[in-house]
């Protein structure tokens, strides 16, 4: 009889699988989906990143290095010059990363004592279930801090009980799921604890270069002593199969990185990186797909202002979060949602303390047409 993993055995479902379940019983049904689930754009990847890709496959692909190239260290050094101002050493404070998920689950890999009396794990909440997943299988402690109100995390306001025992904390803005975004201020104050208490800052800005009019700033901004930004591809390129992000930040934790990404393999493969080069490399496509997912905001913006539906998060990122009508939970609004084949994500799935919410997410997935077929079926339902 095989024996699992304690840790493993206690997570609930993750929280996309149990969507997904959902769905499959109403397609059961023969009814037509309009999925807002996943945040998965169904725009290509441009054409110029995908022959990138395709022309560095070689007959002989070797093993890829834990650094990857210089060629695409040297594209994610530009793109952070030209999007922040920053001058980061492409050798020592850059290394690509198989997509951010997999950052943020080791990262607590990379820091966390479980037999030291700092082992505390700080993360928002409603949030990414990989910051708490994460921080169970290093032997931390997951500790969530829940959004309410504007959901900006403010870290500075919790108790010096909690931050003396705390060793890594995860920033997240644009904030998934609300889009709520922190100002350089409320970085600023963030990065200045951390200093404080000698806590290591891990900040996700996965959705940093998907906003409507003013670009979100990063916690690198306000320097790099004790922390990292995390980068994707998935969003700001729609590469989100190709799994190519980055960390970059300060070099020491760059370099015992580099040490601990070396165990479980998980390096981008060379022809990744070339694609990523490109990518990053370029500013347009992604101007034209941030204009794209301004415009699909701004047709339901109109249509919840219309009824009267309160929205989180207009200024950034792909989803919006919306709550539900008076006297209805989330899951009871995305049910009913369901049932005229409108997928929507109940808040509640994403709060690792299992609170009810008042909030769906909604992910700019389909296309421009299909968008106002759902609004069109939705106003039916007011």
């Amino acid at each position: 009889m095989p024996r699992f993993n304690p840790v493993f055995e206690s997570l609930p479902t993750y929280p996309q699988q149990e969507l997904e379940k959902r769905k499959a019983a109403v397609l059961s049904e023969g009814k037509t989906l309009f999925d807002y689930g996943i945040g998965d754009p169904i725009e290509p990847v441009p054409e110029f990143i995908r022959t990138e890709l395709c022309s560095a496959v070689k007959p002989h692909c070797g093993y890829p290095k834990v650094s990857g190239t210089h060629e695409v260290r040297s594209a994610i050094a530009g793109y952070l010059l030209r999007r922040y101002s920053l001058q980061l050493d492409s050798d020592t404070q850059i290394i690509p990363t198989s997509g951010a998920k997999e950052a943020v689950f080791h990262a607590p890999l990379l820091l966390i004592d479980a037999h030291a009396e700092d082992k505390t794990v700080l993360f928002p909440d409603p949030g990414y279930p990989a910051f708490h997943r994460g921080a169970l299988f290093a032997g931390g402690e997951s500790h969530c801090v829940p959004l309410t109100g504007d959901y900006i995390f403010r870290p500075w306001t919790l108790s010096p009980t909690i931050l003396k025992q705390t060793r890594l904390l995860w920033l997240n803005s644009p904030h998934n799921p609300s889009g709520a975004v922190m100002s350089i201020d409320d970085l600023e104050k963030t990065y200045a604890l951390c200093q404080e208490y000698d806590i290591v800052c891990f900040s996700d800005e996965t959705y940093a270069d998907i906003y409507d009019d003013e670009p979100p700033p990063s916690i690198l901004q306000c320097g790099f002593t004790n922390v990292i930004a995390i980068h994707s591809l998935s969003k700001r390129s729609g590469m989100t199969g190709y799994r190519s992000g980055f960390m970059a930040g300060d070099p020491k934790l760059i370099e015992r990185y580099k040490r601990l990404r070396a165990n479980p393999g998980l390096v981008p493969q060379t022809f990744v990186n070339a694609a990523a080069c490109a990518a990053w490399s370029d500013d347009a496509h992604v101007e034209a797909r941030r204009v794209l997912f301004r415009d699909k905001k701004r047709l339901f913006l109109a249509f919840f202002d219309e009824v009267g539906l309160e929205v989180i998060g207009r200024e950034a990122s792909l989803y919006l979060w919306v709550k539900a009508p008076e006297g209805k939970s989330d899951t009871q609004w995305a049910l009913e949602l369901l049932e005229h084949g409108i997928v929507v994500t109940p808040g509640s799935l994403f709060s690792i303390e299992h609170r009810q919410s008042q909030y769906v997410r909604l992910a700019m997935v389909p296309d421009i047409e299909t968008i106002k077929t759902t609004i069109g079926l939705w106003k039916e339902m007011f």
